[in-house]
């Protein structure tokens, strides 16, 4: 019975990381944002130069350096956007980030299952490794799959 309860945790434990990173697909391309108005917005904003290579030399210097022209660039960005726009993308991003922690939680789930099936099986360590390994592959593909039906729907 042991045995049948690890591989219901372990299935389980799987579909749940599935289920949020499909519903987070589905509303995320349900949202009304309209790609168009940030990418109007960042046609119409100059980019700042490239911080120096030579910065590199001293890279703490180069993080903030860089950080900084990034956080000017995106006011810049905001700045050129309206507040409808700001406001929609704003909900995206929520929405895109609450779901993203959902699944982040799951994946932690779903790997403490892997681990424990492998412990229930007695199998070698390097099986909980490969396991991990394909079921990430097979989350994503399915993630991109169902976003390729539904654009082509």
């Amino acid at each position: 019975m042991s045995h049948f309860i690890a591989w219901c945790g372990f299935v389980g434990a799987w579909l749940l990381v599935l289920g949020p990173l499909n519903q987070g697909i589905r509303e995320v391309q349900e949202e009304e944002f309209e790609r168009d108005a940030l990418m109007r917005a960042v046609r119409q904003v100059e980019v700042p130069d490239p911080v120096s290579v030579w910065w590199l030399a001293l890279p703490p210097v180069y993080v903030v350096l860089r950080r900084r022209r990034n956080h000017v660039y995106k006011h810049r960005v905001r700045d050129a956007m309206s507040p409808e726009d700001l406001q929609a993308f704003a909900h995206l991003r929520d929405v895109a980030g609450a779901w993203f922690l959902v699944a982040a939680g799951a994946s932690l789930i779903a790997v403490k299952e892997t681990w424990e099936l492998v412990e229930v099986h007695q199998w070698a360590e390097w099986i909980f490794w490969v396991l991990l390994g394909i079921l990430l592959v097979v989350a994503v593909a399915v993630v991109v799959v169902r976003i390729r039906r539904s654009d082509h729907a």
